[in-house]
């Protein structure tokens, strides 16, 4: 049995959870309503103690990225040139972020409880997307430019697994739910056309491919990264003339276009322990060499950990 409970929530994230907001979904069994709510408020506490397995650090930033001039801007002002721009630079203003909480439990054990839940959750994100473009001017006279906004409506999706285990102390012994696994982030715009097929990662030994972004990862197996080390992303999108784009904690950077459907680029460990995420953004490219072309994205964020022992250390096993 595979009951869904969802909540409809905006910020902050998880403290309307711990604070009872209703329910939709009819719940069975004599006593389901109070189980179910207590049940959907300890995964609520337990998702609360580390937010970074709901929410990643790098989606929403506001930080700007810079663009040169490339082969790829001739492509687009030849294909359309009346409505052909010049980039300079690109950011992303979020206006609202509303979350939903679906909440499926299953595997219920003898007392008739719960000791699986998979948690989704669902964001639907509106602002603008911006560009800052250099205006055509005449020969002599001081650079110009505009900014030129674009409705941005991004939905993205994650999961997180969690198992009802015992736990046990020096005069008690309870339950209570623990992450076990987590997925990645996929963020994708509205009627996008953009599509990421594939995201390549290595560092040292390590050289894995991930096609699915909302495949679970058992916390055990999250990429796992030396601090300091370097490390390779490839992408494959369905296009070779995407802008494509690295984001992590600190930074926008643009992939080099291999001019093959794929896009590469290296960065470097951060020294810091925990669970991190990197993402890679693919934009279509008239999101950004057009200015009648709309908004057209879709990002994958995946999850890695430096230090794994410090996060996995009481991870139950499946």
């Amino acid at each position: 049995m595979k009951p869904q409970y969802r909540f409809a929530l905006a910020f902050p994230l998880l403290i309307a959870l711990l604070t009872g907001c209703s329910t939709r979904g009819t719940p069975s069994g004599p006593s389901a309503a109070t189980g179910a709510s207590a049940d959907q408020a300890d995964v609520a506490a337990t998702l609360a103690l580390d937010p970074s397995y709901v929410d990643d650090e790098v989606s929403q930033s506001p930080d700007q990225t810079t663009l040169q001039a490339t082969a790829t801007t001739a492509r687009a002002r030849t294909a359309n040139p009346a409505t052909a721009v010049r980039p300079l630079t690109f950011w992303r203003q979020i206006r609202n972020v509303e979350r939903t909480f679906e909440f499926a439990f299953a595997d219920t054990d003898s007392t008739g409880r719960p000791t699986r839940c998979v948690v989704t959750v669902h964001k639907h994100i509106t602002g603008s997307f911006n560009l800052l473009v250099s205006d055509d001017v005449p020969e002599g006279s001081p650079p110009s430019a505009h900014v030129i906004h674009k409705p941005l409506v991004d939905n993205a999706v994650r999961r997180v697994l969690l198992r009802r285990v015992r736990v046990d102390g020096p005069d008690f012994e309870r339950s209570a739910w623990r992450v076990v696994a987590t997925s990645g982030v996929r963020i994708t715009s509205r009627d996008a056309q953009s599509h990421i097929a594939s995201l390549r990662i290595q560092s040292g030994a390590l050289d894995t491919t991930i096609t699915e972004p909302l495949a679970f990862f058992r916390l055990r197996q999250i990429v796992q990264l030396d601090p300091t080390a370097y490390v390779t992303l490839t992408a494959t999108t369905l296009r070779n003339d995407d802008v494509t784009l690295l984001y992590l904690a600190d930074r926008r950077v643009p992939f080099h276009n291999n001019g093959d459907n794929t896009y590469s680029i290296t960065f470097r460990v951060p020294d810091a322990d925990g669970l991190h995420h990197v993402g890679v953004n693919a934009l279509s490219n008239g999101t950004l060499y057009d200015d009648v072309a709309p908004y057209d994205s879709q990002s994958w964020i995946e999850p890695f950990i430096v230090h794994p022992l410090l996060i996995a250390a009481d991870t139950p096993t499946e």
